[in-house]
């Protein structure tokens, strides 16, 4: 296999997790009343969404999702997701927690923290992960990437498998070849093709079965355990260099970073300040311009001001402490922009809305602005001018709190 066929493969990895998002973040916003008279009827969203399939179209959001029943496919997205079905066409699903298990027909799209697979799968399917089970039998390809990547004792993939992660364990059956990077690989399972092997340790259980060649690129010579069995060669070559990795791809590896962090930056702005986050949401939103100037100014006076009292020793601590202070407010800046979108696109009603759906809101409006970054030339100027709004909305409703009776109320 040529250098650039192992950068492609890798790269399907990065892209199905991003993929996989930005296709649920799409799918919700298709879920919601305002994208149209066709998606009311067949959307679902609230805290905890219970639906019964009858055959048709699934599209649903919230907190906790849970879906039983018959469909033709399934868009679902939440904090957790939990998918029992008979589904005739693809299913896309994201959240904190994602397990699916039923008689799928057409493609798997899944992406989240867990992430637990299991039931049939005709297509071919994506996962993307921190912790990945896939203990399904598919028809197909499977592509996963995660920090952890585990292939079930009653898996039963009939084509090949492309998986990347820091921990990377095989138990059950590939027909096909086996393409594998990680930092520790493990194979038990039975493998019906070649198995390429890139990683520092790679061990070859006694229950493993290869019928091809085991390629292994590492530093380190591979662990074959007795009982183990391969019918073709085994070579072990240099291995690749990961960091030689094309501009694009970085680009990619940057916004599912930058979606992750505004999730997680969100989650925390509610525990510690839930009004503080909601105010910051309405200034976003009825004072974009005015929000964007005061974020430019804190971007370019804080550290200005930060200098000029680091040069006394009185102001020195202080100084430091808006240096600190600054990245704080950029963060909260992504996080609250990013909810702002999201809530501009699934619910302008105005309502009460939970802390669940608040997030769901961070997430679609995060993907957005990840999909934006990606935009040649213009994406990272828009997404950082959409930050600056963000930012100057957080630090204005945190100005309008310390004022009695300051401020907008939460939207």
């Amino acid at each position: 296999m040529s250098v650039t066929e192992q950068r492609q493969s890798r790269s399907k990895l990065v892209i199905g997790g991003l993929v996989a998002a930005a296709i649920v973040g799409l799918g919700l916003w298709s879920s919601t009343p305002s994208a149209g008279p066709a998606a009311a009827k067949s959307g679902k969203a609230g805290a905890a969404v219970q639906i019964t399939g009858n055959g048709k179209a699934i599209n649903a959001s919230g907190a906790s999702v849970t879906i039983r029943g018959t469909a033709s496919k399934i868009t679902a997205g939440g904090a957790l997701v939990d998918i029992v079905a008979t589904v005739k066409g693809d299913v896309e699903a994201g959240g904190a927690q994602v397990s699916i298990n039923g008689d799928i027909g057409g493609d798997l799209r899944a992406g989240g923290g867990l992430v637990e697979v299991a039931g049939t799968i005709g297509g071919t399917s994506h996962v993307g992960g921190a912790a990945i089970r896939f203990d399904a039998k598919a028809g197909k390809n499977v592509n996963a990437g995660g920090a952890a990547v585990e292939i079930g004792p009653n898996a039963d993939i009939k084509g090949d498998l492309t998986a990347g992660g820091a921990s990377i364990t095989i138990d059950g059956t590939i027909g096909g070849k086996a393409e594998l990077w990680g930092a520790a690989i493990k194979l038990n399972g039975k493998i019906g093709g070649d198995v390429t092997a890139s990683g520092d340790e790679v061990v070859v259980g006694p229950t493993a079965a290869i019928d091809g060649d085991l390629v292994v690129r590492s530093n380190n010579d591979p662990t074959i355990e007795e009982g183990a069995k391969i019918t073709g060669q085994v070579r072990i070559e240099e291995p690749q260099e990961w960091w030689v990795v094309p501009t694009w791809l970085l680009s990619i590896g940057g916004a599912v970073v930058a979606i992750a962090g505004a999730l997680l930056a969100g989650a925390i702005l509610l525990l510690i300040g839930r009004g503080v986050f909601e105010q910051g949401l309405g200034n976003a939103a009825f004072r974009p311009i005015s929000s964007g100037f005061i974020g430019l100014a804190l971007l370019i006076l804080l550290p200005i001001i930060a200098v000029i009292l680091m040069t006394t020793v009185i102001g020195l601590s202080i100084g430091v402490a808006l240096l600190l202070v600054l990245p704080f407010f950029l963060v909260a800046g992504h996080a609250v922009v990013a909810g702002c979108i999201g809530m501009w696109i699934l619910d302008r009603s105005g309502g009460p809305r939970s802390a669940g759906r608040l997030i769901l809101f961070i997430l679609v409006g995060a993907i957005i602005l990840g999909i934006v970054w990606l935009i040649p030339f213009a994406g990272p100027i828009i997404a950082f001018l959409a930050m600056l709004v963000g930012t100057g909305a957080y630090f204005r409703s945190l100005g309008g709190r310390m004022q009695p009776g300051g401020g907008l109320p939460p939207v």
